[in-house]
């Protein structure tokens, strides 16, 4: 059940005034005021949510508390969390909360920003149970700046007016149509207020609707009358309830009457049945309406046309919807397709027309695409939607029969069965020597992605099909990728879509089946590495064949691990570049680096000439002589894959050796190095 009264309550103010002849200036007592206590049962022993509004009377701060405290009667669970509880102004405007906590009967929420002084608060807490015995109980708040508790009763009955009224209800719901999701206009009663109760100017009344489909996402005062008169405010709590604040003009009424326009945007429920009812609320008391029937729609089923009809086929789709309402420009249309992988990711305008128009404000969520008619589109009863064969959607990868639905002005139509045909299966082919690395393996860095895909087991249609990569969570993958940051066997993919933590790459060109695809992503691609080292999953798929082809692991490193490329004169460390003397570079495939590599990058002690090395890591001692192959290392000879050089008057030391030793490893992948420990 809900509740409220007047909000703004005036600020309590105190003026000392002492009778010696030196005058303070006045202080100001601030004072809390509770504006409204409710909750969405009012029956003993019922656990239920509470709603608790509020005017602050001084700041608070980030790291404040507001304090909530139930009779020793109530059970409050002691596991409360952040999700059980909801903070907003009364303009609906979230409020962050950083803590809950319970410590008895109190509830502390601990605010996470600034919130200022004559702000009213709507504070709402779940998992509260109410006490086992009926009568009245004082709910009472406070915040950090205040000492004492303010509180507001509240009423505990057996049961809920309701229950005492006629099974018959106790007003009339009438509306413009019972066909089920029509948009209609709707007038609850008139009905009269129980026990002398009579209609105060800025309370609330509160209507619960029979489904949870009936409600736009915001309603107009301008297309709602109580008594006649239009409300101060009207505002939707959630999928299936609205708040209306009391005008002046119905102040003083012992009856409610509410009318809704049909450009409320109200619509009927989408499944038919006899018993629909709905419940207004006031000053604690529930009123229920007579049964309401909602009938089926007459909608004829349309026909889906399919330019290819083959499983897995890139194809375009069209259809023609009669409809029950005209159709008119700015209108929202839902077009939900078989499953997820018959959309692309990303769908542009031009690829949708309704009517031969394009529209606009596309968008893409899973299977289902979200568009509007354009403005100016021509009022009909008739739409012909289509899919251009350019939009890259495909049919899905398994034969059988499927439906198309569409949600046009917040009515649903469902179309004919439509058959997609078999295709020739996939054949097997051998990854377990596919590989996937990253540019750099270092945390918090942008790196590129190499992968290496040994065999298609179905050939993969330029501009059509798609190898898809996905990113465990911790990678931060962008919104959108350009398509030249994307090479697939060395040319520039056609398109790069993102879904969520997903990559779709479109190819530009043929991949036959059983032929290896070398895909690169760009490190200016803007993929960034996770912030905490670990060993991460990364998973391979593709269009033409159902299930993973495989998945690789990716060490990620902590961010002093040091990266550097072949034949580039510099390494990076936490994110700073160092130059080096020389290039690291390979002999026989064997990498050489600069003596002065192992002193600025990992922290040894060196020392060098022109003929010799010195390199110290804690008790292990190296040492080398330039055009020698052999080096001492603690005291013994050890034959080295490559003989020690000198470049730019800087002995250069072969990488592997001395990693080796020291404890440190090394990723590499196409040129890029990583040394760890």
């Amino acid at each position: 059940m809900n509740k409220s009264v007047n909000k703004g309550i005036s600020v309590l103010l105190a003026t000392a005034v002492l009778a010696s002849p030196v005058m303070l200036e006045p202080k100001a007592a601030y004072a809390l005021s509770i504006e409204d206590v409710s909750a969405d049962s009012t029956r003993v022993d019922e656990e239920t949510e509470y709603t608790i509004e509020f005017e602050i009377n001084k700041d608070l701060s980030s790291g404040d508390s507001i304090f909530v405290r139930f009779p020793s009667d109530y059970s409050v669970d002691k596991k409360l969390k952040k999700s059980d509880v909801k903070l907003e102004d009364d303009d609906d405007d979230k409020i962050s909360i950083d803590s809950v906590s319970v410590s008895k009967n109190v509830v502390e929420i601990e605010v996470d920003e600034k919130i200022k002084k004559g702000t009213v608060l709507i504070l709402t807490i779940d998992n509260i149970t109410n006490p086992e015995d009926k009568g009245s109980y004082e709910i009472e708040v406070k915040t950090s700046a205040e000492t004492s508790y303010k509180g507001e009763k509240i009423t505990i009955s057996k049961s809920s007016s309701s229950s005492s009224s006629s099974s018959k209800g106790d007003f009339e719901a009438s509306s413009s149509s019972k066909n089920a999701e029509d948009s209609i206009s709707l007038t609850l009663g008139k009905f009269n207020l129980s026990s002398k109760s009579k209609l105060k100017e800025g309370k609330y009344i509160y209507v619960n609707f029979p489904s949870k489909d009936m409600l736009p996402k915001s309603i107009s005062k301008s297309d709602v009358k109580v008594n006649g008169y239009k409300p101060d405010y009207v505002s939707i709590l959630d999928s299936d309830s609205i708040r209306i604040e009391i005008p002046s003009g119905a102040d003083g009424d012992s009856y409610i009457k509410l009318e809704f326009t049909s450009s409320a945007g109200i619509v009927n429920p989408s499944k038919p049945d006899k018993y629909y009812s709905y419940e207004i609320e006031y000053n604690s008391k529930e009123y229920k309406s007579k049964d309401v029937e909602i009938t089926n729609t007459s909608n004829t089923p349309f026909t889906v046309s399919l330019s290819d009809s083959a499983a897995g086929a890139r194809t375009s789709y069209t259809f023609d919807v009669d409809l029950s309402n005209k159709l008119g420009s700015n209108a929202e249309i839902e077009v939900e397709f078989p499953n997820g992988v018959t959309v692309p990711p990303v769908l542009t305008s031009n690829s949708v027309t309704v009517n031969g128009a394009q529209v606009t404000n596309v968008s893409v969520l899973g299977n289902k695409v979200y568009f509007r008619t354009p403005y100016g589109f021509t009022s009909t009863n008739r739409a012909s939607i289509k899919f251009a064969f350019e939009g890259y959607l495909t049919t899905p990868r398994t034969a059988g029969t499927y439906t198309v639905t569409a949600k046009i002005d917040n009515k649903t139509y469902k179309s004919k069965e439509f058959q997609v045909s078999g295709v020739t299966p996939p054949v097997a082919v051998d990854n377990t020597l596919a590989t996937v690395g990253l540019t750099r393996a270092t945390a918090s860095t942008p790196a590129g992605i190499s992968i290496g895909i040994k065999a298609m087991g179905a050939p993969i249609v330029r501009n059509q099909g798609f190898i898809e990569v996905v990113l465990p969570v911790g990678f931060r993958v962008p919104a959108y990728l350009p398509a030249n940051t994307v090479t697939v066997n060395g040319v520039a993919a056609s398109f790069v879509g993102v879904r969520g933590q997903n990559l779709i790459i479109i190819p530009a060109q043929d991949i036959p089946a059983k032929t290896v695809a070398q895909v690169n992503i760009a490190e200016t691609a803007g993929i960034v590495n996770p912030a905490t080292p670990g060993v991460y999953s990364i998973g391979v798929y593709n269009s033409e064949e159902r299930g993973l082809l495989f998945s690789r692991p990716a060490t990620i490193v902590a961010l002093n691990g040091v990266s550097f490329k072949q034949s580039v004169a510099s390494f990076t460390k936490a994110g700073k570049t160092t130059g080096l003397a020389v290039a690291p570079y390979t002999v026989n495939g064997n990498t050489l680096m600069p003596t002065t590599f192992f002193r600025d990058a990992l922290g040894f002690s060196i020392s060098y000439t022109k003929t010799t090395a010195k390199v110290v890591s804690g008790n292990t001692i190296m040492q080398f002589k330039v055009g020698s192959n052999v080096a001492t290392i603690n005291g013994k000879n050890v034959t080295l894959p490559a003989a020690v050089q000198l470049k730019n008057n800087v002995p250069t030391l072969p990488l592997k050796t001395i990693t080796e030793r020291t404890g440190y490893k090394i990723i590499y992948v196409n040129g890029n190095y990583t040394v760890y420990k």
